[in-house]
């Protein structure tokens, strides 16, 4: 993976393994991984074989300074304490790192130590970021992001492109099996470089811009205007003219498209939930040759498809999971719908 997100706890967890080594443990700090389905269950992490050397030491390095600060690690029942997250990238094809420390205030004295910590530790991340967020949910998300050291985006290749990565924007976790699916994508689309292309929440622009090479024009919605913006960076950086991105709600980014614009395919990439029934109705109504679905959860995807090949209109002519997630339940799968 080149993201791993690991979050802190004023109580350890112990694993049936620890508790009968009798080996006496630190209770009162924890930084790794939650136990399945307990949001206040976390379980101590000293190495990570998912992510790399470099992105190990970095967890290291934060957990020696964690513990020797005066600052708490946040307690999840109570929700009180200061640390709260730990995200680490590491650009696979590119071996930069970003390091993203999580918070629930903004302390510029803390930072600068932890940045002075990180380079003591023979670190050298592209960026070093503070997220900062008093929110109750156990999630990272919506975070005000600080930049405290370096530029604030890291850089990723992912096929021909490369990509600015910023500490709280998506991309994708597996440059790998990334690849293989923008590979499946493009066979899908059958581009022959005429076709004015829809990609749907198109996020920072990874598969508008992969397509760009292939199309006349892409088009790129996406609801998220920060990511528009980290979009149009990418389109900058790669050099793609021919791609654009809009921000937006979805059906009404489809139904206003500007005058005289006719898409021949739609790629579509939703959140776990998938489509809303009124971006389904609306891309019907677009009534494109073909549509490429990419689905990180079978069951809406499923739900979707069968709205689109409602009365005869579209059919699915073919599908192909993509493994982005060895050894768990999860895995994307892509679709082809083509209109009759």
């Amino acid at each position: 993976r080149n993201k791993m997100e690991f979050s802190f706890a004023a109580r350890r967890w112990l694993t049936r393994e620890e508790i009968s080594s009798g080996e006496e443990f630190r209770r009162d700090f924890a930084l790794g991984l939650h136990a399945p389905g307990a949001f206040d269950r976390v379980l101590d992490i000293d190495t990570c074989p998912l992510q790399t050397e470099t992105a190990n030491a970095s967890l290291s390095a934060t957990r020696d300074f964690a513990i020797a600060s005066s600052e708490e690690p946040y307690h999840l029942r109570d929700n009180r304490g200061f640390y709260r997250y730990l995200i680490l990238r590491r650009g696979f094809n590119t071996d930069q790192t970003l390091v993203l420390l999580v918070t629930t205030e903004r302390k510029p004295d803390v930072m600068a130590a932890y940045v002075e910590h990180l380079s003591a530790s023979g670190l050298k991340p592209v960026c070093v970021a503070n997220g900062v967020t008093a929110r109750l949910g156990s999630t990272s998300e919506g975070a005000e992001i600080h930049i405290d050291a370096g530029d604030a985006t890291m850089a990723e290749r992912l096929g021909d492109g490369v990509f600015a990565v910023a500490p709280d924007g998506f991309f994708q976790p597996n440059t790998l099996a990334a690849e293989r699916l923008v590979d499946v994508v493009s066979s899908f689309a059958a581009l022959s470089g005429s076709e004015t292309v829809l990609d749907l929440y198109c996020g920072v622009g990874v598969l508008s811009i992969l397509l760009a090479g292939r199309a006349e024009k892409v088009i790129g919605i996406e609801k998220n205007a920060a990511s528009v913006d980290q979009a149009r960076v990418n389109a900058s950086l790669n050099d793609t003219p021919n791609t654009y991105f809009l921000s937006g709600d979805l059906d009404e980014g489809i139904r206003h498209l500007p005058d005289g614009i006719q898409v021949d395919v739609v790629v579509t990439d939703p959140p776990r939930a998938g489509m809303h029934s009124n971006a389904v109705q609306a891309l019907r109504a677009l009534a494109p040759k073909r549509i490429v679905y990419v689905s990180c959860h079978p069951k809406p995807q499923a739900e979707n498809l069968a709205a689109l090949c409602a009365g005869d209109m579209y059919y699915v002519a073919e599908a192909q999971p993509v493994d982005l997630f060895p050894q768990t339940p999860h895995v994307e799968n892509v679709a082809l719908v083509v209109r009759r």
